[in-house]
């Protein structure tokens, strides 16, 4: 190991550090374009059979290297930018958005499966700093408000009463106001008019329209679930707009829904970029405005919204039946948490935040949020795992220790693919324990509201007696259960990874290989 590996980061020579990585890669006539994302620099290589990859991978402060959609990926952490930003200048490559990036990289890569998955991430990506903010938000009132043996903090002083009530409007633009970030992201993400796409997800939030959360959560609590158009049904003449001859579309807002806004999003941003190519240019400022908004509005209301919140609610109800099933519950909990890692590497895991959403929204809690939480504190734990396994080697330390720290927090790339991935057997490790750990979850009766950060801060958004119908939180509250959950997760992963890393079939596995035929 050469005297740079143990180098801070601040008396690392960028400059130089950028040649050497530029000559590894093939010199810089192999890469074709760069830019970067929170940790790592993602490339697009003309001939990936120049790259030295063994080199690239010792270098200082890589924590290692994958392949996913067509590009490269050099794990960096959260100081990439320093980085890139001097890579950029001594390779001469051109920096593009991620966006232009992956667009370069799927001309010749994956079909319309990989481009969806693309096109979901890149939309859901920009908000999920939103979404985390929002979870710690009503996660801290989830502990002012919960009740502790008839004890409540809100209830004990004007003070907490006070930032109780303040609180909650933050947390409601994270979180209710859903579909504006949705329908901008979108917008953004198309190239259609940004200020448009906010515009139409206002349209689906503002009074006389009822707040659907309410409705929905009123009505569930009362008599279990209920299908939206009963419960509007069960409204009268306030639930729908009365024309005269019929009383419809349903008078309800869609906060906090995704499945509509998402697809109300992409419809508008189509009709916004029609208009904006047809209209004449001398009228374009009152036509584009107008056609976008009231004909994706019409479309909303009657069509695309009323359908999609069915669609949602279908997946919301199957997914509380996985969880809550006197028979299902004992085994869906561990199924899908052997799962979710590989759920992650393929992206999906984004739309999770919506699933977290509606089931709250139709269910009062839900599971998954748990298993989030579950697969971070799994990924990390591995990772210690394999740092004791491997105690001797200075660099399991430097390599391993941030992305111990990284994956507490909630962010499991620098883990799953710098260390877990590579070696495999921490990976299936931390995929068994947190199917362990959800499965133990689920049947003490932990749920969650809504999300937050996806690790051992997720505590704030576990609801103290779950308010899921048909489930009863053990005793001790839920607070404990997922603690408890947790370190067994915590435990169970990193005891596997000492154990498997003794089984000589991963000694031999070339997961390299692997990961990149899984994720091309």
């Amino acid at each position: 190991m050469g005297k740079t590996d143990k180098l801070p980061k601040d008396k690392i020579d960028l400059e130089k550090w950028s040649k050497d990585l530029v000559e590894n890669l093939g010199g810089s006539e192999n890469i074709i374009s760069a830019t970067h994302c929170l940790t790592r620099l993602r490339l697009i290589i003309k001939d990936e059979n120049l790259i030295d990859k063994a080199k690239v991978e010792n270098m200082p402060s890589v924590k290692g290297t994958f392949k996913s959609s067509g590009q490269y990926q050099i794990i960096i952490g959260t100081d990439v930018e320093r980085y890139f930003k001097e890579f950029i200048a001594v390779s001469g490559v051109e920096g593009v958005s991620k966006e232009r990036a992956k667009a370069i990289a799927n001309e010749n890569n994956g079909g319309w499966f990989l481009k969806s998955l693309n096109f979901l991430g890149e939309v859901f990506i920009p908000i999920i700093p939103v979404l985390v903010a929002g979870g710690i938000i009503l996660g801290f009132r989830n502990v002012l408000e919960a009740d502790f043996n008839g004890f409540k903090i809100v209830e004990s002083g004007q003070f907490w009463a006070g930032l109780n009530e303040f609180l909650w409007i933050p947390a409601q633009v994270c979180f209710w106001w859903l579909p504006v970030h949705l329908c901008w992201s979108i917008f953004r993400k198309m190239e259609a008019d940004q200020v448009m796409g906010i515009v139409v997800g206002l349209c689906l939030l503002v009074p006389p329209l009822m707040n659907v959360y309410e409705v929905s959560g009123e009505a569930s609590q009362e008599e279990g679930f209920k299908w939206i158009w009963q419960i509007m049904a069960g409204m009268g003449s306030e639930g729908s707009f009365d024309w005269g001859f019929m009383q419809y579309p349903w008078k309800i807002q869609y906060t906090a829904q995704v499945i509509p806004a998402f697809a109300i999003g992409i419809v508008g941003a189509y009709i916004n970029k029609w208009i904006k190519r047809v209209s004449p240019a001398v009228i374009s400022q009152i036509v584009v405005p107008l056609v976008t908004i009231l004909p994706t509005f019409t479309l909303a209301m009657f069509v695309i919204g009323p359908a999609g919140f069915i669609v949602a609610s279908v997946i919301s109800f199957g997914i509380s039946w996985a969880f809550t099933n006197n028979i299902a519950k004992y085994f869906f909990g561990f199924i899908i948490g052997v799962a979710y890692a590989p759920i992650v590497l393929t992206g999906v895991h984004h739309l999770f935040n919506a699933v977290f959403v509606q089931d709250t929204i139709q269910n009062g809690g839900n599971f998954l949020f748990i298993g989030t939480c579950a697969q971070a504190i799994a990924q990390g734990s591995a990772v210690l795992g394999w740092i004791l396994v491997n105690r001797k080697d200075p660099r399991a330390k430097d390599v391993g220790i941030p992305s111990v720290v990284s994956a507490y927090l909630g962010v499991t790339e620098p883990a799953m693919y710098g260390v877990n991935l590579k070696h495999m057997y921490p990976f299936v490790a931390a995929m068994i324990a947190t199917g362990l750990g959800l499965e133990l979850a689920v049947i003490s009766g932990v749920s969650a509201t809504n999300s937050g950060n996806g690790a051992w801060l997720g505590i704030l958004n576990v609801q103290v007696e779950s308010q899921i119908n048909g489930v009863n939180t053990w005793a001790g509250t839920g607070y404990t259960w997922f603690m408890i959950s947790m370190l067994i997760t915590a435990g169970v992963s990193i005891g596997l990874t000492i154990l498997f890393s003794k089984v000589k079939y991963f000694e031999k596995f070339n997961i390299e290989v692997k990961a990149a035929e899984l994720l091309k």
